[in-house]
């Protein structure tokens, strides 16, 4: 499999922020958004396939990575909703001349590529997530079956921001200091389907890529991206336009399954597909499916 060659860009925008953004796949394809996890960033391409490029110039199909604000190298933006995030999605969109685009997020971008779909229902054709959070704020079960370290950032994010900025900043340290060893701490919460992922070369270079990344300028994005996820979503999973197809791992400690469940709830018309005996990562195994099927929407 040989890897898609990744080219960067920075988009100043009118109100003097930076966002970062990547390009790769067919230039001429398909254009997919892509709203990476948390934390991520740009090059938040490790899901088998979506590096493969003879497999995206097959399916004509161009992926276009976003920094959200406070990762890589997109400006802070404390004080942006979900809205003004996925807002820069159309941005970066705008810049290129998009019209009309689709868009695929997973785990922590799920809720970002819904806000776009939000805000743009006349040019997004079709949504995709994977293992994409729900609503938090006024869920008493969003945390049940979650993974320790999960449970305590996200209560942490509810109860004391001053708490999280202070874990989240010792953890960006860590991850630029030593990611094989943060990242082998994660692996302990993991189930075994998951833990199976880290034995591909390949899977271990671009998380380790994407996860630095993502902490080049310490934890701003990491915990401005947890507080936007527990408050109040400004928008209405009815006002979703677009279709959205949604695919979980039943294994899924991270973000666990009644996340995807509730989210097929009160997305109109949405589709879910819960695979069995995967987990938060190894559904990505399942890429290609996901890709074709956002395609026809």
């Amino acid at each position: 499999m040989g890897r898609a060659h990744v080219d960067d860009h920075r988009l100043r925008l009118q109100d003097g922020r930076t966002i970062g953004y990547s390009g790769w796949g067919d230039p001429k394809g398909m254009p997919v958004l892509f709203g990476h996890g948390t934390p991520g960033s740009r090059r938040d391409r490790y899901y088998p396939g979506l590096d493969d490029q003879e497999w995206l110039r097959r399916r004509r199909v161009r992926f276009i990575g976003v920094d959200r604000p406070g990762y890589g190298y997109s400006d802070p933006w404390p004080e942006a909703s979900l809205l003004g995030c996925g807002g820069d999605l159309a941005r970066v969109a705008e810049h290129l001349g998009l019209e009309r685009f689709w868009a695929l997020g997973t785990s922590g971008g799920g809720p970002y590529v819904l806000a776009l779909g939000a805000l743009e229902p006349e040019r997004v054709r079709g949504i995709a997530i994977v293992s994409g959070v729900g609503p938090v704020d006024d869920r008493p079960d969003a945390l049940d079956g979650m993974s320790e370290g999960n449970v305590a950032e996200f209560t942490m994010a509810m109860e004391s921001p001053r708490e999280l900025a202070a874990a989240l900043g010792d953890a960006a340290r860590e991850l630029r200091d030593d990611p094989e060893g943060a990242i082998a701490e994660l692996l302990k919460e993991l189930p075994e389907v998951d833990r199976r992922m880290f034995e591909r070369p390949d899977f271990w270079a671009i998380l380790i890529e994407s996860l630095t990344e993502a902490v080049r300028q310490g934890a701003t994005g990491w915990a401005d991206d947890d507080l936007r996820l527990v408050r109040p979503w400004p928008f209405r999973l009815d006002e979703i336009g677009a279709k959205v197809h949604l695919y979980h791992g039943e294994e899924d400690v991270l973000v666990p399954p009644k996340h995807a469940e509730l989210l097929a709830e009160g997305l109109r018309g949405s589709r879910l597909r819960m695979y069995s005996g995967e987990g938060h990562l190894s559904v990505g195994k399942h890429i290609g499916e996901v890709v074709e099927t956002l395609l026809a929407s």
